[in-house]
């Protein structure tokens, strides 16, 4: 079977910085592999579109340029915020907000996640974009399944595991 929309694909893969021989990001093995249903927009839109068309068995290679995966690094989503505003009552202190920690903001006007990016005695700067954000993508795998989504999958908009057990 093709993979299409609808469809339920089960598929390792490494996906790797830039190109082929980059740094390694993520990984899905044999072992542990990546299920979803195809269109419901779980996925990186221009990852599922490099696999339409893919049968059973095949393998994959191609690059997802940043624009067509977490967007260009966005400086409008680094922001400066002083130290004040996180409280040990949430859980941070001047102690443990250091640089290349990931936290949760929360205001009255938005909720976000960021990493740490420099600290002062008085602001810590954070940088909200995806860690991905302004990487080129490389993706490369096999495709170890493809079946047609049963009418339940498609009304949840999730597939649901062989042993039936089902994800929201």
């Amino acid at each position: 079977m093709e993979i299409q929309d609808n469809t339920v694909v089960t598929l390792s893969y490494h996906v790797r910085k830039k190109d082929e021989e980059g740094e390694l990001v993520d990984f899905s093995g044999q072992s542990y592999p990546l299920r979803f249903l195809v269109g419901t927009g779980k996925m990186l839109p221009y990852f599922e579109e490099q696999l339409k068309g893919r049968n059973h068995n095949e393998t994959f290679a191609f690059r997802l340029p940043a624009d067509f995966a977490y967007g260009k690094k966005d400086e409008s989503l680094i922001k400066t915020i002083p130290i004040q505003e996180f409280t040990e009552k949430e859980g941070y202190t001047k102690e443990t907000l250091e640089i290349g920690s990931f936290i949760r903001y929360e205001n009255s006007e938005e909720s976000q996640s960021g990493q740490i990016i420099d600290k002062s005695r008085k602001d810590i700067k954070v940088d909200f974009n995806h860690p991905l954000a302004g990487q080129d993508l490389f993706f490369k795998g096999n495709i170890i399944s493809v079946r047609k989504a049963s009418f339940e999958e498609i009304e949840r908009q999730h597939h649901i595991e062989p042993d039936g057990i089902r994800f929201q």
